[in-house]
């Protein structure tokens, strides 16, 4: 059994916004300034981590114990407000952020509520095997240099939900995005 790791669920709630920004097809291209932006995400998770009662099932007493408290140590980690810097490129825009995962099968169903240059609200449901998962996204964009924002996440398996609801606050720093590549976690 894989157990997430703090980043992977830091990732999951933009991952989320993501995906659904970058395959609904409904979509205004937003009105963001192309350079480098910080992003500050202030999460909050409450629940249990969506693993299947079965698979916790087959760890003994001991080992479930310690992958339990793994997960609430990953969660409380997660929980925490993180701020990032990303280079924003023209092509990055123009695709919707395009950075979907296509190998974590299962059916989504998409519904863009509003989109506009400087609004994004939407909505998807993803159904897996092994789960559902439900993201409510609203983002709001102000002059190309400022962003305002919720990610709401329910994970579910089997008996086990997690929630994971995040505000963001985005700011253009400039033009030139130096040595910054991909989103960078400031330390």
């Amino acid at each position: 059994m894989r157990i997430p790791s703090t980043r992977l669920m830091t990732v999951v709630l933009v991952g989320a916004a993501v995906s659904l920004i970058a395959e609904a097809a409904d979509l205004v291209k937003p009105d963001i300034k192309p350079g480098l932006w910080e992003v500050t995400s202030h999460p909050q998770i409450s629940g249990q981590m969506p693993i299947p009662e079965e698979e916790l099932a087959k760890l003994t007493p001991e080992r479930r114990a310690k992958v339990e408290a793994a997960m609430q140590s990953s969660m409380a980690s997660a929980a925490k407000p993180r701020v990032y810097k990303e280079c924003m490129t023209a092509e990055k825009i123009a695709k919707g952020f395009e950075t979907a995962d296509p190998s974590e099968g299962g059916s989504c169903k998409k519904n863009v509520i509003t989109s506009s240059s400087s609004e994004l609200q939407l909505r998807e449901e993803c159904s897996r095997p092994d789960g559902k998962t439900t993201v409510d996204v609203h983002f709001q964009i102000s002059g190309g240099v400022r962003m305002t924002g919720t990610i709401n996440a329910v994970m579910t398996a089997g008996s086990r939900t997690m929630n994971m609801n995040s505000k963001l606050e985005g700011k253009w720093l400039g033009s030139s995005c130096g040595s910054v590549k991909e989103a960078e976690e400031e330390k």
